[in-house]
């Protein structure tokens, strides 16, 4: 699943449409002299992405635009966000215009009208890229609270603003801004894929199974100080039981066995008037009506359960099957382009008794299975969250249930011994309420008894959930994304010629920047010297990162747009226009990296778009292919006539 920009477009204060149009899954350059309006593109992308403040600057743009628009792409659907433009006298704006489904953008902003805030754009990109509900939680004596990852933190490894792309200290979008280093720090490990889609599931299970074993430890531990006086008070309560005339006079047993059976016998209820037990049945009668209706909402979530659990099963076995008939589609890479004849045989010419289905039949089918399968894997994590709830409040239920008994036999107590010296027979109802609670009890301290076996599965349960959220296997997972990245950064960083490329280089993920290895130390990007090296670094490293992101599919946007890469050679004021990109050094490194950039799209597509504001210009054929928009002359964002 990927998301990339169709287009980026603004609207006049009359509802008139200027946009930008890229091409998905390729370089795009936006190339132009200065102050035309480059940087505000990825300004508006950050906005409508859902960025509390509107950072486009001020000046013709605040002053002319009335909305500001971009049309994702998500796999083949149209996403349109347009939020209203602020103006210059404030910071922000709460119309937000959100849509799936769409075709194109709208001629004018009639239609724009306020259906979302920016926390539910937020969660709706967040469902888009397939993020799950995760929670990202902090090592043990942090003291800042679990972070859950949204898109909000995505977009941080998409954009490299003219500020941030050249700044030797900061590496990421927005990591000057309070608490966001810290939060790309936590969601790192998850976005990388070092903690997999049920890490959050499986921490939620961990928290309930350690409540429920405390609980049942402390229960145990309960029961244990009264099993060493269990014999006795057996045979204490079999002689009330007969001095209360609920069993005959006779010898004491010496077997247990025989001991428990006759309170059984003596704890059986009996008969009695309505007046005599009136107050008291009404009120157990209450109890025991709580404990009916708490049973039957067991019964009912545990075929809940079954139901989620059947419903998971089924749609794990719709995927095989859809992925075993995507494998049959896929051999469409075995036929050619064209479909001159489909009466033919593609391999040996012959004619055949029924035509084979077109290349664009097959492709079709194809992608109708791609996006049943993109909808099964989103609807996944829902149903394990699902699951996780109902488990929780299976839980909660069977506390409820053990603690309505335990009020039922402390009722009965209760009521027993405020009728003590009523008559017989309620004396004989208190010794008999006092026989059952002592027989539940009893019943769970027994050697081997369900209590001890319930301890024993929830400990290990509880090691179980332990080793699968361990966080040093996080950490072996997170060193294996890291070298891998490492292994790319190194890579881009000696195409691009920078120095210390030739020692081992690492993205320190703690201080959030490059080190270089050097035999004299560890060399931070702060370090090391020129704009030429700060530059190529941060782009070596964002291309290293979305290689990793694209390679493991992961829920990150698959565009990177970057804001005059050129700027360490020719400053913003400098427009040198189009070049040779061979006529001196500061020429060749330039157009090494543009073509550097070329080249990665061209291997990503297309899963990849790159986007590039630039007033540089390569006179290569390659080049003006990838250029979309070219402001000069007059020409920029907003148009002349929108200017007021």
């Amino acid at each position: 699943m990927t998301m990339q920009i169709r287009a980026i477009a603004i609207y006049s204060l009359d509802g008139e449409r200027r946009d930008v149009r890229f091409a998905l899954g390729r370089l795009n350059i936006v190339a132009g002299g200065s102050k035309t309006g480059k940087s505000a593109l990825l300004d508006i992308v950050d906005y409508c992405w859902g960025r509390s403040e509107c950072t486009v600057a001020q000046g013709e743009i605040r002053r002319s635009v009335s909305w500001f628009a971009v049309l994702f792409d998500r796999d083949g659907e149209g996403i349109l966000v347009a939020r209203r433009n602020p103006g210059p006298a404030a910071a922000t704006s709460d119309d937000i215009h959100f849509e799936r489904n769409a075709e194109d953008l709208p001629e004018r902003d009639d239609g724009f009208t306020k259906n979302i805030t920016a926390d539910g754009l937020r969660l709706q990109l967040s469902i888009l890229l397939g993020i799950p509900e995760n929670l990202q939680v902090p090592e043990p004596g942090a003291t800042r609270q679990p972070l859950a990852a949204t898109s909000g933190q995505a977009i941080f490894f998409c954009l490299q603003a003219q500020d941030e792309i050249a700044n030797r200290r900061l590496l990421f979008h927005r990591q000057g801004d309070q608490y966001i280093p810290q939060h790309i720090k936590d969601v790192l490990p998850y976005f990388v894929g070092a903690v997999d889609e049920d890490h959050y599931l499986n921490q939620r299970r961990l928290a309930d199974a350690r409540t429920r074993l405390r609980r049942l430890e402390r229960d145990l531990a309960d029961a244990e100080a009264a099993a060493g006086e269990s014999s006795g008070a057996a045979d204490r309560l079999l002689g009330e039981a007969r001095r209360a005339g609920l069993i005959e006079f006779g010898e004491t047993p010496a077997d247990p066995t025989a001991v428990r059976q006759l309170l059984e016998v003596a704890s059986a209820p009996r008969s009695a008037t309505l007046a005599e037990f009136e107050e008291s049945g009404t009120d157990l009668a209450e109890l025991e009506e709580n404990r009916r209706r708490l049973r039957v909402e067991m019964d009912g979530i545990r075929e809940e359960i079954d139901e989620v659990k059947r419903f998971s099963k089924e749609a794990a076995g719709f995927e095989t099957e859809a992925k075993e008939h995507e494998a049959r589609l896929v051999s469409i890479g075995l036929v050619g382009a064209t479909d001159a004849d489909h009466g033919s045989c593609p391999l040996c010419a012959s004619r055949l008794t029924v035509a084979v289905p077109s290349v664009e039949e097959i492709r079709r089918s194809l992608t109708v299975v791609e996006r049943q399968l993109a909808s099964v894997r989103r609807d996944s994590p829902r149903l394990q969250t699902r699951l996780a709830d109902l488990e929780t409040r299976r839980s909660t239920k069977e506390r409820e249930i053990r603690e309505a008994q335990a009020r039922i036999a402390g009722r009965i107590a209760e009521n027993e011994r405020l009728r003590v010296q009523q008559d017989r027979l309620a004396e004989g109802a208190r010794v008999a309420g006092r026989i059952a609670y002592f027989l539940e009890n009893a019943r769970t301290v027994s050697v081997g008894s369900q209590l001890r076996e319930d301890v024993t599965r929830c400990r290990a349960q509880v090691s179980e959930l332990q080793r699968l959220v361990d966080p040093e296997v996080t950490e072996e997972r997170l060193a294996g994304s890291l070298s891998l990245i490492a292994s790319y950064l190194a890579e881009y960083a000696r195409h691009l010629d920078l120095e210390h490329s030739d020692h081992p280089l690492r993205f320190d993920r703690r201080n959030l920047t490059v080190v270089a290895e050097s035999p004299e130390g560890p060399l931070p990007l702060g370090q090391m010297g020129s704009g030429e090296n700060w530059v190529g670094y941060h782009v070596a490293l964002h291309l290293a990162l979305h290689r990793l992101l694209r390679l493991r599919r992961r829920p990150v946007p698959a565009f990177l747009i970057l804001d005059q890469p050129s700027q360490a050679h020719y400053p913003p004021e400098r427009d040198v226009g189009q070049v040779g990109g061979q006529d001196d050094e500061d020429q060749i490194a330039v157009a090494r990296l543009f073509r550097l950039l070329w080249d990665y799209a061209r291997e990503l597509a297309p899963t990849m778009q790159v986007i590039v504001m630039d007033h540089f210009e390569v006179l290569d054929d390659w080049f003006r292919d990838a250029t979309v928009e070219r402001w000069r002359d007059g020409i920029k964002l907003v148009p002349l006539t929108w200017v007021r």
